[in-house]
């Protein structure tokens, strides 16, 4: 019988491209009692204080340093274990910084903050699912199979671009501001296998400062020491990628096993609305990873939950669903509009490039979608429509924004 613990812990999203941070604060700061409390000023002082290496939004060291200074006195949340103390725990194994996650989540009952996508993104990390619950921090004999986080982006709408203001709120964000319900694009509700946990979440840092660790902020416990290999699913991959029109069977049966069916929330869509054909999506940094988008539809324009799965394995990855009536966790936006947004206009070269005329004779499209974690998009819920004009690549997100580049050396944003 596995164990499911899930913290309740507001989502709100990110106000600009780069307050990953400040997000992530922002929403466990509220949770133990805080508040909440502006993201502009969060990211203030975690920036200011991101000082052991240079070049991060916001540093693992500026994060603690905010989330410690700012918890409120006391324990207004009633937390079991009293006022918490945040630790910046760089572990040399992903299996040990994931049983830190399941301990702070289980024992300290606060969600902790992960760095993910290598360097680049912060999450919160609020609920596990395993074979037991842990009996000790360095308890090493349950299995992991998935998380449920909240991921802050993308950045809320009055963010643009273009910036504005006139979109808000949020900000100032409140406890009905429309993050994460869809009207925002946000997703409140992404469950991770542990198979996409270890080889697109959390991969380590692998430069600088941290480099070879595995990055968290959490509540203080004694390292884990490596223990019993976390639940992974590894099936033979036979090279040849499933039909689109297999992946909600497999869509289906991934949910089942990790009992997300039998969820009050997924248990409701799933009576009312029946899985679409899977998007196929490729992976810009690992070129032979490929997934399906799986959307379970209530119309053409609306998509309440996604679930990925592998597309040469069928594996079961993870799914987003809305956590209010309305609003959309995934976008398909038709082929057909994407070559119309970029078909005849002109598009800014990075580094001083001068300006692109997209020929529609001259174009060339890319069969299917693809993403990697970048700047542009950090969930693989919005991947890019990939156009080619010579040597030069366009993007347009499923959302129907535009890109001349991709950025994926950021930190901490």
């Amino acid at each position: 019988m596995s164990v499911h613990e899930d913290l309740t812990v507001a989502y709100h999203q990110q106000d600009t491209n780069y307050y990953c941070g400040a997000a992530c604060a922002q929403m466990v700061l509220d949770e133990i009692g805080a508040g909440l409390l502006s993201q502009d000023d969060l990211y203030n002082e975690n920036h200011s204080h991101s000082t052991i290496e240079s070049g991060w939004a916001t540093g693992p060291d500026g994060l603690q340093y905010t989330m410690n200074h700012e918890a409120p006195p006391g324990n207004p949340a009633g937390l079991p274990h009293g006022h918490p103390y945040f630790a910046l725990d760089a572990f040399s194994s992903e299996d040990s910084i994931s049983r830190l996650l399941v301990w702070t989540i289980h024992y300290w009952q606060v969600a902790p903050i992960a760095l993910v996508f290598g360097a680049q993104h912060w999450i919160v990390v609020r609920g596990f699912t395993a074979s037991a619950a842990p009996a000790n921090y360095s308890d090493n004999t349950y299995s992991i199979s998935g998380f449920d986080v909240n991921n802050p982006w993308p950045p809320v709408p009055s963010w643009g671009p273009p910036h504005n203001p006139a979109l808000a709120p949020p900000p100032p964000h409140s406890a009905t501001d429309g993050c994460g319900t869809g009207g925002n694009r946000g997703i409140a509700d992404e469950h991770i296998t542990y198979t996409a946990w270890h080889d697109t979440y959390m991969t380590g840092v692998t430069f600088g400062h941290w480099n070879g660790t595995f990055v968290a902020i959490c509540d203080p416990s004694p390292p884990t020491r490596p223990g019993a290999p976390a639940f992974r699913q590894n099936p033979m991959r036979t090279g040849r990628l499933i039909a689109a029109a297999e992946a909600p069977r497999y869509a289906l049966e991934g949910l089942t096993a990790y009992g997300l069916n039998d969820r009050k929330n997924y248990a409701e869509l799933l009576r009312r609305f029946r899985p679409a054909d899977g998007v196929l999506v490729q992976r810009l940094d690992h070129p032979e990873m490929f997934y399906y988008i799986v959307p379970v539809r209530e119309s053409a324009d609306v998509t309440p939950l996604a679930i990925t799965v592998d597309a040469l394995t069928g594996v079961y990855r993870e799914s987003a669903i809305r956590s209010t009536e309305r609003g959309s966790v995934f976008t398909t936006l038709p082929r057909e509009r994407a070559l119309e947004t970029v078909a005849g206009r002109s598009f800014e070269l990075p580094e001083f490039g001068g300006r692109l005329l997209v020929r529609k004779e001259a174009l060339c499209q890319c069969p299917h979608l693809v993403w990697k974690p970048c700047r542009e998009s950090l969930t693989p819920y919005y991947p890019f429509y990939m156009f080619s004009v010579g040597s030069q690549k366009v993007y347009v997100r499923t959302d129907g924004a535009v890109f001349t580049a991709l950025h994926d050396a950021d930190r901490g944003i």
